[in-house]
């Protein structure tokens, strides 16, 4: 009787090969347990996650789209870093991304969040703040260049890849999860067709925006 007979009953050990086929399944099932939880563990830094949630973004955008990673907004009064900015049909989004957090508390307007798992708490900035900022340094841009039209706004994505997290934001926290990004996102952008000069809008943001790939 092998390890992989369809007679084997696990619950009718009387010998020693059943035994050890009893044996074997239970290291391999540990073994199985672990090789997903090592590669887990290993997808959930940041790098990671903003690898994932770039891919999805753009395509869900369809096109047009431009997607900067990793990216720096030069403006007259300072530098910011941004995970990502992503210029779709319906306007430009700037991105920050968590790679951990089951549960996700804070206010749209406070200073401070707080994100926990099991093992951890740690509490943050807000990112509305930094993204609020760049938000309306771009559109002041725009708006000089004669395309103040075009929606700026933030868009927070928590990717912890254990489970969805929960998010206790309150209305108005531009924040979703990895998980509910394609609901979240389609109800942003709820349009079949750009809404303003994309290819301008595009050339105007590669002035201001140093990307790591644009």
């Amino acid at each position: 009787m092998g390890i992989f007979s369809g007679n084997f009953q696990a619950w009718k050990l009387h010998s020693v090969s059943d035994y050890l086929n009893a044996l074997v399944y239970v290291v391999l099932g540990i073994l199985f347990f672990w090789l997903i939880i090592r590669y887990m563990n290993k997808q959930r830094n940041h790098e990671k996650a903003l690898e994932r949630v770039a891919r999805r973004l753009k395509r869900l955008a369809g096109q047009p789209v431009k997607l900067y990673r990793k990216v720096v907004l030069r403006l007259p009064e300072g530098e910011q870093a941004f995970d990502a900015v992503l210029a779709d049909k319906s306007g430009i989004y700037l991105v920050r991304v968590f790679e951990w957090g089951f549960k996700i508390y804070g206010a749209p307007d406070g200073e401070i969040w707080r994100r926990e798992d099991q093992q951890r708490k740690e509490e943050f900035p807000n990112p509305l703040i930094e993204l609020k900022r760049g938000a309306a340094g771009i559109q002041a841009i725009l708006q000089e260049r004669g395309a103040g039209q075009v929606k700026v706004m933030p868009m927070v994505i928590f990717a912890d890849n254990y489970q969805t997290p929960e998010l206790y934001l309150g209305y108005g926290s531009f924040s979703t999860t990895y998980q509910e990004l394609k609901q979240w996102y389609r109800k942003q952008a709820a349009v079949r067709t750009a809404q303003y000069d994309f290819d301008r809008v595009s050339s105007i943001l590669d002035e201001f925006l140093v990307s790591e790939n644009a």
